[in-house]
């Protein structure tokens, strides 16, 4: 007995994916190097909701890549990074007509943002920062130094589920 699987196909002029995260059961979301933010159900074969494009703003008219993302499992919060100088925070709603992704917060961090983990419970998160993307040497941001940052983030009072990086100065620790 053969298995099936699906191919989710974002689009004709969607770009590679760069970044895939799992939000709850059956729903991920991708970052792509055109810029783009996507969510999918795992049913289905092309994105649910509304695309977010350039969702880390543009550079010289191109949009950025988003090159790392991250979520608090079973939760809807996602974290994202490029090299714009902030880790953004999305709120992913799952609701069936109402899916969607919302930007949430923008936390400065210097350099290219690498890899996210959000920590447990969602208290904090892990960000590898360096110099150049991980994925090659076409560009560099001079002054931005390698090395791991811990992002303390605080519940929001108005959700129980919604996440807030709190504290703007943002980075309690930094190692590297």
């Amino acid at each position: 007995e053969e298995d099936s699987h699906l191919v989710y196909r974002g689009g004709g002029d969607v770009g590679s994916a760069e970044c895939i995260t799992a939000i709850q059961d059956g729903w991920f979301v991708t970052g792509h190097d055109d810029g783009r933010l996507l969510l999918w159900k795992e049913e289905k074969k092309r994105p649910v909701g509304d695309v977010i494009k350039a969702a880390h703003g543009q550079e010289n008219g191109v949009a950025r890549s988003v090159i790392s993302c991250g979520a608090l499992g079973l939760s809807d919060v996602l974290a994202t990074g490029s090299s714009d100088g902030y880790l953004r925070l999305w709120k992913v709603n799952t609701d069936g007509k109402d899916a969607g992704i919302t930007p949430l917060e923008s936390i400065p961090v210097h350099g290219y943002i690498n890899s996210i983990v959000m920590g447990p419970e969602g208290k904090f998160c892990v960000v590898a920062v360096g110099q150049e993307p991980r994925l090659g040497r076409w560009d560099r941001v001079a002054r931005a130094k390698n090395r791991v940052a811990i992002i303390r983030l605080k519940r929001s009072s108005t959700e129980c589920s919604l996440w807030l990086a709190h504290e703007y100065s943002g980075i309690y620790r930094e190692y590297g």
